[in-house]
């Protein structure tokens, strides 16, 4: 009998924005050694510099841990790379045995959206504020989805000998994890955010068991559709962190009337001793919720 191999995934670490400190990343280094993985996969939005930032980290970490390190981008990954860069780190594959796990970014065709709005309206916002106006694309967004999906479905036809595929990537695959809001400013969000068409083209293959992914940053577990698992335990930015809720449980005399509104509670403990007491004993808990793990 083979050995299994651990495969982990992470999706959003924003180290750069996250400002972690060395320290903080010695936590996640021994994290890894006592979960006993042997593959960390970054499923897009390591930070906002692949070359300078992300790409010097994943030596870092592989030499300190001796952990086999892949990624695939996400939109923050993207910013400053050309077209021809961004294609070449796409439809990466390793294999495990007989299951291989495929990984590319993906992108939006404006087709997770509940209301109907007009395309140069959408346009129009995301070339004056939304994110990825940062990002120089060739062609269009339902374009470049359109050849994505087209890919897609040649490398998946590809692997249709493996017993078993497992897929990243970072962008939303269908419609089930849309932000559900009444307002349309947030409402023109959810047409960045991916394609229903992902998962259109994954229930095509039998052998397609798994798919995790990031980009929107709220947890589900393990939600099955069509045979399909998907997985999405996004790290996030800290005022979105489980432990944050945990902290006011164990600390109710720093709870503000606007707790609902995330980035406020978290503005008011971010600099206490408490919190920064807090957050070292629990960041261990916090980059374990955000591993997605795989025996194989």
């Amino acid at each position: 009998m083979t050995n299994k191999t651990k495969l982990a995934v992470i999706s959003d670490f924003h180290m750069d924005v996250n400002a972690f400190s060395q320290e903080e990343l010695e936590i996640f280094n021994h994290l890894l050694i006592d979960q006993g993985i042997r593959h960390l996969h970054f499923a897009g939005d390591v930070s906002n510099d692949l070359k300078k930032v992300t790409l010097p980290y994943f030596e870092e970490l592989s030499e300190r841990t001796g952990i086999s390190v892949t990624y695939n981008l996400g939109n923050h990954d993207m910013v400053g790379l050309t077209e021809a860069e961004i294609n070449e780190n796409d439809w990466q594959i390793q294999w495990f045995g007989d299951t291989a796990f495929l990984s590319f970014a993906g992108w939006y065709d404006y087709s997770l959206m509940r209301q109907s709005m007009p395309v140069e309206k959408l346009e129009n916002f995301k070339k004056n504020f939304y994110f990825d106006r940062k990002i120089h694309r060739r062609d269009d967004d339902r374009i470049t989805t359109e050849k994505i999906l087209t890919r897609l479905e040649q490398v998946l036809q590809e692997l249709s000998s493996a017993k078993r595929v497992i897929i990243s990537m970072h962008f939303v695959p269908q419609a089930q994890f849309i932000i559900n809001t009444r307002y349309e400013k947030f409402e023109k969000f959810n047409a960045f955010l991916g394609s229903a068409h992902f998962h259109e083209i994954f229930t095509h293959f039998p052998n397609v068991t798994d798919v995790v992914f990031g980009h929107i940053h709220h947890h589900f577990d393990a939600v099955k559709r069509d045979n399909i698992s998907y997985h999405a335990h996004p790290l996030g930015y800290p005022y979105e962190w489980q432990m944050v809720s945990s902290f006011f449980d164990a600390f109710p005399d720093y709870r503000i009337p606007e707790m609902a509104h995330l980035r406020k509670r978290y503005k008011n403990i971010r600099q206490s001793d408490d919190w920064l007491s807090y957050r070292k004993a629990h960041l261990a808990e916090e980059f374990l919720s955000a591993l997605t793990i795989f025996e194989i």
